[in-house]
């Protein structure tokens, strides 16, 4: 007569079963999750690549407009590119981008009001002047300086994107950074746009004075 198998043999995992299937788990939910995280900064810097070339079209849309044809355009600061060459330009903030939004002359000079009243132009072509209701150029106050400060510590300060544009006297942009949602964007001419992965801070006195 044959013999009945217990059925409790076949019943459910042994214990070392049981782990191979957590351990394959865990790497499957590691992978995935790696792969969503990547996705999210791709993302991310797609986003703000994209806000920056906004930025950078307003600007240069308002350096060959009738404002600038009838303003003096204040190039009274050095610009150092990737290879070494130096030419004077113009560079726009978050200092002076969040007083022309605010109406704010809190540190508008003699010195400094051609950038003021620049700033006002560029907003006007972003569609942003005056406190409007713009998707990433929306300021609360006046700002700092982003230039050689680290990104989040200006973010986390302010609660907003930090960008730096730099133009010069041909009616083009010749360096830009910009830093929203965690990526750092820089656009150089010639270059085009770059996600700075590794970058922390933004760009200085090196590049800039």
């Amino acid at each position: 007569m044959k013999k009945r198998r217990d059925i409790s043999e076949n019943a459910g995992f042994t214990l070392v079963e049981l782990i191979i299937v957590i351990a394959i788990m865990a790497v499957l939910a590691g992978t995935i999750g790696l792969l969503v995280i990547r996705y999210i900064k791709k993302a991310r810097a797609s986003n703000a690549t994209e806000e920056l070339r906004t930025i950078v079209q307003a600007v240069e849309t308002g350096l060959i407009s009738d404002y600038a044809e009838e303003h003096e355009m204040n190039l009274n600061k050095m610009y150092t590119d990737s290879t070494g060459r130096t030419v004077p330009c113009g560079v726009l903030t978050n200092y002076m981008i969040s007083r022309a939004q605010n109406q704010s002359k809190n540190g508008v000079t003699a010195a400094n009001e051609l950038e003021y009243y620049f700033a006002e132009k560029v907003l006007e072509e972003l569609d942003a002047k005056n406190g409007s209701e713009y998707k990433f150029f929306n300021f609360n106050g006046d700002e700092d300086e982003p230039l050689s400060m680290n990104c989040d510590d200006f973010y986390g300060q302010f609660g907003c994107p930090g960008v730096i544009v730099v133009y010069g006297g041909e009616g083009k942009v010749l360096f830009a950074q910009y830093y929203n949602s965690g990526c750092l964007i820089q656009y150089e001419a010639g270059e085009g746009y770059t996600y700075l992965d590794d970058t922390t801070e933004f760009v200085g006195s090196t590049t800039i004075q």
